[in-house]
């Protein structure tokens, strides 16, 4: 133990030495994944390298995005090792080492914390301990109820193996992965309300993040008389998001308005499903016309919040934002929600976040147009790199179809999307030098 204390002080703890560290460990599990995957004892059927260095991506992503059928392609072998490496993906794999560490030491050596910050976008001052045993407690038990209520849902169903696919699909759910043991996803059971809800409550639990969930744990214990105000920006902006994505997309599509009530309850689970990233869907999304399809790009690229296993442009980037808009309208020189100001470190945060992830979604969407875009449809790729880079998972059915390049720089998009894109900048990106002197100040036309 004295030589792992040694081993982690020395290891250097400037913010793009962090930033790299975070990196290779994520490329670590994807490869040790991949190594796995592709051993012929956990396959059902041969597919490329190319497709298990998809799968591996996007299993360790928790994108959810297939290149082919998952259970065509592996056996239970197979779909054992996949969702625990979804799982690692799901939990991050330095609250994992985290948690590891504090079984044996009192406290976090600085670079897991700062690490543990880095990866679940932590406020600066955020009590780590308890953060780190509420992400284990809560995993376990959330995951454990939401298999007991889809085993019973599973086998009122008569879906073989049940107490597997529950395990599988809860863990999935939580981790936002969106992999299903079914060929058609959640398209059989949309009219089965208990898995339906149980697979959205899962999925929203999971995107709201464990910032949500320990606050009101905190409160339950009396420790804490209310909420965060980032807690409250997320519930609020969450529930505004799903609640308006869900009306705009069912009277955007005449196939859902025709349905009735059944339209607006697929329309609510797909709208639910593409902003917490899960990308489960129990409608056929290829049917969807171009509203609905608009829509639940927005959406997607919002994404789920921070210190959850969504992806995307976070709400509170989003939110950030539009507090800038009505400070800006209201002729204000500060910054606020709900009557509280926002530091001006968060605000450069939010926009320089959401200015990135659009930078890389154009990049990413131009690539695969120029590579796919005369065999396929303009909105079914750009649904997809919206899909891939908010690791989604949902799609329009063109996967498959990808040509082997346009499939490596969608499983890029994933890994970047995984890691956030601000994490993924900080490390291309060299510090500046400091300036000795303050530059000069001049007005510009806006």
């Amino acid at each position: 133990m004295h030589n792992f204390k040694e081993w982690v002080g020395s290891i250097n703890t400037d913010d793009k030495s962090i930033v790299i560290l975070l990196i290779k460990g994520y490329l670590l599990l994807t490869f040790l994944c991949f190594i796995i995957l592709v051993l012929p004892i956990f396959q059902n059927s041969s597919n490329s390298i190319i497709d298990h260095i998809f799968f591996a991506v996007s299993i360790v992503s928790t994108t959810g995005l297939a290149p082919a059928d998952f259970t065509g392609s592996y056996n239970l072998g197979g779909q054992v090792i996949s969702i625990v490496f979804i799982q690692m993906g799901g939990i991050g794999y330095m609250a994992l080492s985290s948690f590891i560490i504090l079984k044996q030491f009192d406290k976090l050596p600085q670079i897991s914390a700062r690490l543990l910050k880095l990866e679940f976008n932590l406020p600066a001052r955020y009590p780590l301990v308890s953060f780190v045993y509420s992400v284990f407690i809560f995993t376990f038990l959330i995951e454990l109820i939401g298999t007991v209520f889809l085993y019973i849902g599973f086998k009122a169903e008569g879906v073989e193996h049940p107490l597997w696919n529950a395990v599988f699909h809860s863990i999935s759910a939580f981790c936002t992965a969106g992999f299903s043991l079914f060929s058609d996803s959640m398209v059989s059971f949309s009219g089965n309300s208990w898995i339906t809800i149980t697979i959205l409550v899962l999925s929203l639990l999971g995107s709201i993040g464990f910032i949500v969930l320990l606050d009101f744990w905190l409160m339950l214990r009396q420790k804490r008389r209310s909420i965060t105000l980032t807690s409250m920006i997320i519930l609020l902006s969450t529930f505004l998001l799903w609640i308006s994505a869900s009306v705009a997309i069912f009277f955007s599509d005449s196939g859902l308005r025709e349905q009735g009530l059944a339209g607006v309850r697929d329309a609510i689970f797909q709208s639910i499903s593409a902003h917490t990233t899960v990308g489960f869907n129990n409608y056929d999304l290829s049917a969807l016309n171009f509203g609905s399809i608009f829509i639940m790009i927005i959406i997607m690229m919002i994404g789920a919040s921070p210190a959850g296993s969504g992806g995307g442009m976070k709400t509170t980037s989003i939110t950030a934002l539009i507090a800038v808009l009505l400070s800006v309208l209201k002729r204000r020189s500060y910054v606020t929600f709900f009557e509280k100001e926002i530091p001006a470190s968060n605000i450069y945060l939010a926009i320089s976040s959401v200015i990135f992830y659009l930078f890389i979604f154009i990049l990413g969407a131009w690539a695969v147009l120029l590579i796919d875009g005369k065999n396929i449809p303009f909105e079914k790729l750009i649904f997809e790199v919206a899909s891939s880079l908010s690791t989604v998972g949902l799609s329009t059915g063109i996967t498959g179809d990808l040509s082997g390049l346009s499939k490596l720089i969608i499983s890029i998009l994933m890994f970047v999307g995984r890691l956030g894109v601000l994490t993924f900048g900080f490390a291309l990106i060299s510090r500046a030098p400091l300036l000795r002197n303050k530059p000069l100040t001049e007005d510009i036309a806006i």
